[in-house]
């Protein structure tokens, strides 16, 4: 990782109000710097983090959509200690929701794990381009979970 990346990150979990204490080499360097996932990997249905990740989601797209119990469908994948969605929002009864002003149906999310939780980074719903991928320079996602590389 850049050393730039790394300032971001750490950065980014002080304004969430963490206090990151760990040294190179502690546990909570290795959490966050040596994570589980060292090549983007899609998340299946079972694993637990699907569903936190979506539960993160969620509320911020019912807020947009003004429909309840929405769910997701699409490829949601991890890289290092960041996360990736890129797919449709349903309806409750299965059905893509359209996002005003194009009536477009995608939807994406980026998510990091910092020291004590995931976060939801950023979303967007009803774009035509590839509109997430200016996350990699926004935030210091990486290209290679984006698909810019």
């Amino acid at each position: 990782m850049k050393p730039a990346a790394c300032m971001l990150i750490v950065s980014a979990g002080l304004s969430l109000g963490q206090d990151f204490s760990g040294q190179p080499g502690s546990e909570q360097w290795k959490a966050l710097y040596d994570p589980a996932y060292a090549t983007p990997t899609e998340l299946p249905r079972e694993v637990p983090l699907r569903k936190q990740l979506f539960d993160l989601l969620r509320p911020k797209i019912e807020q947009v959509s003004a429909e309840r119990g929405v769910r997701f469908q699409g490829d949601l994948k991890a890289f290092k200690n960041w996360a990736l969605f890129v797919g449709s929002t349903l309806d409750a009864k299965d059905r893509a929701i359209k996002f005003p002003p194009t009536d477009n149906t995608e939807t994406a999310a980026l998510f990091l794990r910092t020291k004590d939780r995931w976060v939801l980074v950023d979303f967007a719903v009803g774009f035509g381009d590839v509109s997430y991928w200016a996350w990699a320079d926004q935030y210091g996602a990486p290209k290679k979970l984006l698909g810019v590389e």
